[in-house]
């Protein structure tokens, strides 16, 4: 819910406001217009102008800080700390308003740590000034919905939930989110990285684990044991983090045998600098093998230490992976909470939701600004089209997307990436309109041919978006 207090204010690894020792004394630029950049053009030999569009500027944010500290000593500790966080960025990184469920991506480009001998005790002030290239104000959350493609063969497909806990699923992981320790289900990883169970940096539950990696090129993680899984068996494993914006060089999934590595997934192009995403991958247990360990490992950069968090551990074996549960949040421990398997028993009365239409879904933008979206296309398709319906604004791709690939496309720089790295932008046919999300209910339409030999339309279309204002 929105309100006028501040609250918290997140940069990185320090938090800033109440609870806090960084006081937030006054905050300059967030609820501000931008300057606005006009394309008016005057009227020969007439009085006023012809006007155009308007756009605005970058956007500037000063921050002023009261640094509160019990001793001296801690005073520069406090100061110390708040340099560090506030480098020159090569990249933008996330500046959160907690509590006022808001998100820009900006650079610091002033710091102003004042020193004044007489009253430099337990007291200090700061001053930061972070300029937002980009101007819009985003909601905290990430918002996603998605459809398969529209086939006339397989009608029509009506949402099906279930009453009470929803399809029977088992989470393997024995000790998944921390909420009673860290050391009897989980290990470290990395003779260079401290682990923390901390309560400041949390996705699910009150605890998160926090690795603190102290030189650079090193490695530092955890590893979660799990219910052992035979081989021939495919293994799902999904983890959240957060890690932050600069010095995480490398980021991959494990699967183990305990101290044996049995497979490597690298998965940072799935995180998210700044906020905590859901890092997730598969693999198929070799003949011979037992897996009963999986790992989240990080890597730091050349730049020097880093800290990065987890949260949130899942391992489930079958095609896909569900959204996080434990036996405390949807499901129920199968022996010791949080040092057993959890299971998310099988509903029994089928509810029916309202029918929907297959090939189409909605997107609410809750801001007042037009949201630019992210699209995912799964395939198999070929010449796939996103129509946004509220607008008419039609995208279609000249492109045949096998089973197992995916692209990414980004409507703000215009990229598409097939499986979110090889650039395929000539994919985009002649005319298209690229689609945004206008504030309110937006509808799009998803469309494809099936490949030869293909059962019905299986394409998958994932819109991912955040609340958008100015």
């Amino acid at each position: 819910m929105a309100q006028q207090r501040l609250g918290r204010i997140q940069w990185g690894h320090l938090t800033f406001g109440p609870g806090t020792p960084y006081a937030v004394t006054a905050l300059e630029g967030l609820d501000d217009l931008p300057d606005i950049r006009a394309e008016d053009v005057e009227r020969p030999g007439q009085h006023g102008d012809y006007t155009g569009p308007d756009y605005t500027g970058p956007r500037t944010i000063q921050l002023k800080l009261g640094l509160r500290a019990e001793t001296p000593d801690e005073l520069r500790a406090l100061t110390l700390a708040l340099r560090d966080a506030t480098q020159p960025q090569r990249q933008p990184a996330a500046l959160a308003f907690l509590d006022q469920d808001l998100l820009v991506w900006a650079k610091v480009r002033k710091r102003a740590l004042s020193y004044d001998a007489e009253y430099l005790w337990r007291v200090g002030d700061a001053v930061l000034e972070l300029y937002c290239a980009d101007p819009y104000l985003y909601g905290l959350e990430e918002r996603q919905a998605s459809t398969n493609a529209y086939s006339p063969a397989a009608g029509r497909g009506y949402p099906l939930t279930y009453a009470g806990a929803g399809p029977a699923i088992r989470n393997l992981v024995l000790n998944p989110s921390f909420e009673e320790s860290f050391t009897t289900e989980t290990s470290g990883f990395g003779t260079n990285s401290t682990r923390s169970r901390v309560n400041t940096e949390q996705y699910v539950g009150q605890y998160s684990v926090q690795h603190a990696i102290s030189v650079a090129s090193a490695q530092g993680g955890t590893s979660w044991n799990i219910e052992p899984v035979p081989a021939g068996q495919l293994v799902q494993f999904g983890v959240w983090v957060k890690i932050p914006s600069t010095g995480i060089a490398a980021l991959e999934l494990w699967w183990r045998n305990q101290t044996t590595n049995l497979a490597t997934l690298p998965v940072l192009a799935q995180a998210v600098p700044g906020t905590w995403a859901r890092v997730s991958g598969s693999y198929t247990v070799a003949a011979g093998q037992t897996c009963d360990r999986v790992s989240a490992i990080a890597t730091t950069s050349a730049a020097g230490a880093a800290t990065w968090w987890a949260d949130a551990a899942m391992v489930q074996v079958g095609p896909s992976l569900a959204p996080y549960f434990d036996g405390s949040t949807g499901g129920v421990w199968e022996g010791t909470p949080n040092a057993s398997p959890s299971t998310r028993p099988g509903g029994t009365d089928r509810v029916y939701g309202s029918p929907g239409t297959s090939g189409r879904l909605t997107a609410v933008n809750r801001g007042a600004s037009p949201a630019y979206p992210v699209l995912r296309v799964d395939g198999p398709v070929a010449n796939p089209s996103i129509e946004q319906v509220t607008t008419g604004a039609l995208l279609t791709l000249d492109a045949t997307i096998q089973p197992g690939e995916y692209l990414l496309i980004d409507t703000r720089t215009r990229a598409v990436l097939l499986m979110g790295s090889t650039p395929r932008r000539d994919w985009v046919r002649g005319g298209s309109v690229w689609p945004v999300l206008l504030p309110g209910s937006n509808e799009l339409a998803y469309r494809g041919a099936a490949l030869p030999g293909a059962p019905g339309q299986t394409s998958l279309l994932t819109v991912t978006w955040r609340d958008t204002s100015l």
